[in-house]
């Protein structure tokens, strides 16, 4: 899934880590495991600066320490898509390692045999963050390690509004003096509103989605899409051309009060100066949370590698809390290791609390491959919000949309 500039990220600085934060140890890398040395490994890194930058430290590091050479190739501009990895590596041509790729993908990329299953003893789940378990498994195996998480909360500003809204009384009262506007043609920031609201993507038993029960034209979704076209229709607060390109320009120029974002767009809006801050997003109309998607950011290994011992190494090399308290300090990134999430550093940092708090009703995306299908039918959500079909006709259009696209990538 690609959301505009949710990927690349800029930021500010990294500093050594200091003992005192007492971070646990974690999976440590196979530093003193036996390992061949002078090998070749091909790294290709699928975010941009700053963390890129990190990450060839990091890879170059472990290069040294195990007397073997990484060749880094920054991926994060690749006209291709996170598909290109597919297509290389069908073809023997691929990586040995890959570092950035949202876990949403990685189904598709399993469901052919493209990774390699992470050995048990490389994850242990009760290392990290409650969500992240659920959302790297697929079928019951995990394929890839997870760097850091994402969601998104409600940003501020602070000049405007003194106290974030907690419910919807007060949230409708601050949208309709100061403003609000989100990318509200796109599943991925939508999914908090139909997820309150009672709608799901895919039925989830025991950890496996079952793509056959799509839940985006139940009663509920039909509410959380209903409400979406309200903000337009009924609010004022855009209208239908609104999009992710409107709404970050007119929040970051301070024009509006409030918009939804992650936390990718930090490293703009300090650039910009504005005065900003993050909170948990309001209660629903029905007194619900609402429900953010959940990304995890991952590192896997090439099945057709021929060094995967150090493949592995590298990775967790990659997934250490260092790294991730780095990932975090660069460009506020949520670590996906609980000893790093509880760390005094980070835990005194207010825009992390309340992405913090997102997760506790955060939804992973659902990461089987016929998930890309719900990414490419998500088309019929403009129709919805500008009027052109009621919500129910709507929802069952995606629906049916989503099934005929599963029908296809069945056959295929």
């Amino acid at each position: 899934m690609i959301v505009n500039k949710k990927w690349a990220m800029a930021g500010m600085g990294m500093a050594l880590i200091s003992a005192s934060l007492s971070l646990a140890a974690g999976p440590a890398p196979r530093h003193a495991v036996r390992l061949p040395r002078g090998q070749t490994i091909t790294l290709w890194v699928w975010q941009a600066n700053p963390i890129y930058g990190e990450v060839a430290k990091l890879a170059q590091q472990w290069a040294k320490a195990h007397g073997d050479t990484v060749k880094i190739v920054n991926q994060s501009s690749n006209a291709n898509g996170f598909q290109f990895y597919a297509t290389a590596a069908r073809t023997g041509k691929g990586p040995d390692v890959v570092f950035g790729i949202p876990h949403d993908n990685l189904g598709t990329f399993a469901e052919e045999g493209l990774v390699a299953p992470v050995p048990k003893a490389d994850f242990k789940p009760a290392l990290y963050i409650k969500p992240i378990d659920a959302a790297l498994r697929i079928k019951g195996t995990i394929y890839s390690l997870p760097d850091y998480a994402q969601t998104t909360a409600l940003y501020y500003n602070t000049k405007m509004i003194k106290t974030p809204p907690k419910t919807w009384a007060q949230f409708t009262q601050d949208a309709n003096k100061y403003g609000f506007m989100y990318s509200q043609h796109n599943l991925y920031y939508n999914y908090a509103f139909i997820g309150g609201m009672g709608g799901f993507v895919f039925k989830t038993r025991n950890g496996i989605e079952n793509p056959n029960v799509i839940g985006l034209n139940n009663r509920g979704a039909v509410r959380g899409f209903t409400l979406m076209r309200e903000l337009d229709s009924k609010y004022h607060w855009m209208n239908p051309s609104t999009d992710y390109a409107v709404a970050t320009a007119k929040f970051v120029a301070g024009k509006i009060g409030m918009t939804i974002d992650g936390p990718w767009e930090i490293p703009a809006l300090k650039t910009a100066k504005l005065p900003f801050s993050v909170a948990p997003m309001p209660l629903l109309p029905n007194g619900r949370h609402m429900t953010p998607f959940l990304g995890v950011i991952t590192s896997f290994v090439n099945s057709r590698s021929p060094n995967k011992a150090a493949d592995f190494s590298l990775a967790q090399a990659l997934d250490t809390p260092q790294a991730q308290l780095a990932y975090f300090k660069l460009s506020q990134q949520i670590p996906a290791q609980t000893s790093v999430a509880k760390s005094p550093l980070v835990q005194k940092n207010a825009v992390f609390k309340a992405f913090s708090a997102e997760l506790k009703y955060s939804v992973p995306m659902p990461n089987i491959p016929q998930m890309q299908t719900v990414w490419t039918a998500m088309s019929v959500i403009a129709d919805i919000i500008n009027g052109k079909v009621s919500p129910a006709v709507g929802a069952n259009d995606f629906v049916k949309d989503i099934k005929q696209g599963i029908k296809v990538l069945n056959a295929g």
